[in-house]
C-alpha cells in the first residue's frame, strides 16, 4: 500500500479525524474546461454522482454514443472515481454488446478494464490523466483499489458488503457512516 494511501487510513480511521474528514467530503469537484470541450465535441453524456453532496467521493460516468454496424452493437462507457479525502483517482473503462447466441443465457456480454476499448476512451482518458497529474494527484490500479486495509476497527452498526475493508472502501465510500443522507 503506497504511503499516501496509507496516511490518509491513518488520519481518518485509526486517529479518527472526524472534522476533517466532513470537511473535505464536502468539496465539490468540477470537470476541466479541456474535458468539458472533449464532452460536448464528441458526443458523450455524463451522470454525476454524489457530486454536491456530502460523500468521500465524487463519480462520474462517461456515456458514449453506441456503435452499430449491421448486426453488431456495443455501448461504451468510463467510470471516474475521484476521492475527496485524498488527492488520488480511479479510471476505468467500460463495453456492453448485445448477445446474439441463440444459447446464451444473456442477452448481453459486458466488461471492464483499465485500459481503453476505443480511441475516443483513450484520447479522454488522456486528458483526465494529464489534468489530475499536473494536480498532483495519484492515479490508483484495479490491483489497489482491491488491496485489503488490514486491523480497522469500527462501531457494531457498520456493516460492510463482505468481511474485509478495500482501500475502494476507505476512500471513495463512506464506511464511517458519519455522513449525512
Amino acid at each position: 500500500m503506497n504511503d499516501l494511501i496509507t496516511k490518509t487510513i491513518d488520519k481518518y480511521y485509526r486517529k479518527k479525524d472526524l472534522s476533517e474528514y466532513l470537511s473535505k467530503c464536502q468539496k465539490v469537484f468540477f470537470l476541466p474546461e479541456e474535458v468539458e470541450d472533449f464532452i460536448e465535441n464528441n458526443n458523450i453524456s455524463i451522470t454525476e454522482m454524489n457530486n454536491g453532496e456530502i460523500w468521500p467521493s465524487s463519480t462520474i460516468i462517461f456515456e458514449y454514443e453506441k456503435y452499430v454496424k449491421g448486426e453488431f452493437e456495443v455501448i461504451y462507457n468510463s467510470r471516474l472515481m475521484i476521492s475527496k479525502i485524498a488527492p488520488v483517482f480511479y479510471l476505468h473503462h467500460e463495453f456492453e454488446v448485445v448477445n446474439k447466441d441463440v444459447n446464451g443465457i444473456n442477452p448481453t456480454l459486458d466488461g471492464f478494464d483499465t485500459q481503453p476499448y476505443n480511441y475516443i476512451q483513450a484520447d479522454l482518458e488522456l486528458l483526465i490523466k494529464n489534468y489530475f497529474i499536473e494536480k498532483e494527484f495519484t492515479q490508483l490500479s484495479f490491483r489497489e483499489m482491491n488491496e485489503v486495509v488490514s486491523e480497522l476497527e469500527f462501531s457494531k452498526e457498520i456493516t460492510f458488503f463482505g468481511s474485509q475493508v478495500t482501500v475502494e472502501h476507505a476512500l471513495f465510500f463512506d464506511i464511517l457512516d458519519i455522513c449525512p443522507e
